[in-house]
């Protein structure tokens, strides 16, 4: 499976570059896809998460905007919103790569209806991915492969998970 990254320039600032990522030769990138998805039960959290995305345009991608699994994330961190108004399911995930306070990469998500996102048949695929992604990204930057000191670090890479 190949990956190609590309930049999200409506959402890129002198703050933060945000990237997503094209898998093999999918029509549409990662955060197309869930972009494009209806979430009615999940309004909130979905408005949370482009907030978020506002607030970091114009400060940067702190830490404290995302729950970390592993190598991967989810954007942003709603555990207080989700306990409230989700009875059902344990909310909506996006999940991305943040590599730096000014770069992040938007994958895909949905609503994660399992504690482990493992077991969940609605995540699953885009966790795997994302931490697929993230692990083959943590090892070209430990060997200095890449290097995400520059503007535009990711823009043309291609990476085979």
């Amino acid at each position: 499976m190949y990956v190609s990254f590309e930049k999200i320039e409506e959402f890129s600032t002198n703050f933060v570059e945000f990237y997503t990522v094209r898998i093999d030769d999918d029509q549409l990138t990662e955060f197309e896809i869930f972009d494009g998805k209806d979430f009615p039960d999940h309004y909130q959290e979905l408005e949370i998460m482009y907030n978020a995305i506002d607030i970091m345009q114009k400060e940067g991608a702190h830490k404290a905007f995302f729950a970390f699994e592993g190598p991967a994330n989810a954007m942003p961190v709603v555990t207080k919103v989700i306990k409230y108004s989700n009875k059902t399911d344990f909310g909506l995930r996006l999940y991305c790569i943040r590599l730096t306070d000014s770069l992040v990469v938007l994958l895909n998500g949905d609503i994660k209806t399992k504690r482990n996102p493992v077991e969940c048949a609605n995540v699953s695929p885009h966790f795997t991915n994302a931490l697929r992604i993230a692990t083959a990204l943590d090892k070209m930057i430990f060997q200095k492969e890449i290097t995400l000191q520059k503007p535009n670090s990711l823009t043309d890479l291609e990476i085979e998970i």
